[in-house]
């Protein structure tokens, strides 16, 4: 994580640096007065992701409009003096908060602070705070239209979640068929469970960058491994509690050691299931336990089975919600 922000954190400072440069001198070189102005709306208008810095801009100029009418009643109505700016201050922040607009609210008084420095609203202060904020949030958004491309760290992070998933699995099927559990602990989940947090990071903000495309497969596919280590939790505690190893714990391992193998994001899980399936009729066939710890053992056995056709069904639905555009883009089909 620490590397993510190593790489990211000069680039957002050089952002904010050009952007707030090039604005300030763009609207002195057009005469606008208060022209530094443009240049902290500029690094104010750059966010984390392509798509929220122009969800921000398009807010900020919806509440200007609000922000100059009442402005211009208040100051018409009780003049220039500190008690109308502060109306304005709470009829504008009111709107601010009622509409959710909390992150209008600096840029659009500081605007309003021109106006009531010049103790005057014509049509040449409100185009020049027009043409600040055009300015900056132009400048903004253009400055924020580079972003490194996340795709290789995303399939890399996925490469890296994926082993760690391969490996629990193995070491599932492993202990299932180890009647002592007590040097058995649930030290690998929380490393996995970090790593799908930074992916699924990674994942929303390529998604927020994609103006022309839908990178929504990337953030789904986070979402159903979450779910999926959700039920590895699960299988873990009930092989934990096993204290003896059941005839059928040797077919349950070795579907897990096939679940192992054959873990890919381009497994569909359809043949995984069948098996599992199979399983699950062959177990039901068999002949009852003969005493109460075969009795507890078997029964955990049984919703290991179950959770492990979770895991798969999981996998089964992310794989049939796919529009055909993701299967050709995202796994070659």
């Amino acid at each position: 994580m620490s590397a993510v922000f190593s790489r990211l954190a000069p680039l957002r400072v050089a952002k904010y640096a050009l952007g707030g440069l090039l604005a300030s001198v763009f609207a002195a070189l057009l005469g606008l007065s208060y022209s530094t102005s443009a240049g902290v709306i500029a690094i104010l208008s750059i966010q984390t992701t392509r798509k929220q810095t122009l969800t921000l801009v398009v807010r900020r100029f919806a509440a200007f409009f609000v922000a100059m009418a009442l402005a211009f009643c208040c100051f018409s109505v009780l003049g220039y003096h500190l008690i109308a700016f502060g109306l304005f201050l709470l009829l504008f922040a009111a709107f601010c908060q009622w509409f959710g607009l909390q992150e209008a609210l600096v840029m659009n008084t500081v605007l309003v602070l021109h106006l009531y420095a010049e103790r005057t609203i014509n049509l040449f202060w409100l185009r020049n705070e027009l043409l600040l904020l055009l300015i900056g949030a132009g400048i903004g958004i253009l400055v924020n239209l580079y972003m490194p491309g996340a795709a290789k760290t995303i399939r890399q992070s996925q490469a890296q979640v994926e082993q760690a998933f391969r490996d629990i699995l193995q070491r599932m099927a492993d202990r299932l068929l180890t009647r002592s559990k007590q040097d058995y602990t649930d030290a690998c989940f929380a490393p996995l469970e970090q790593q799908l947090e930074g992916l699924a990071r990674k994942a929303r903000e390529n998604q927020g960058n994609a103006l022309l495309s839908d990178q929504w497969y990337f953030v789904n596919y986070v979402t159903m491994r979450q779910r999926q280590l959700t039920v590895l939790r699960r299988i873990y505690d009930n092989i934990h509690r096993l204290d003896q190893v059941p005839e059928q714990a040797l077919s349950i391992a070795a579907l897990l050691e096939d679940i192992s193998r054959s873990f890919h994001e381009h497994n569909n899980a359809s043949a995984l299931l069948q098996q599992l399936h199979g399983m699950q009729t062959t177990m039901r066939d068999e002949p009852l336990p003969q005493s109460r710890a075969e009795f507890e053992n078997r029964a955990l056995l049984y919703r290991v089975l179950y959770d492990l056709e979770d895991f798969l069904q999981l996998k089964a639905d992310f794989a049939a919600a796919l529009t055909d555009q993701e299967r050709s883009r995202f796994w070659g089909d």
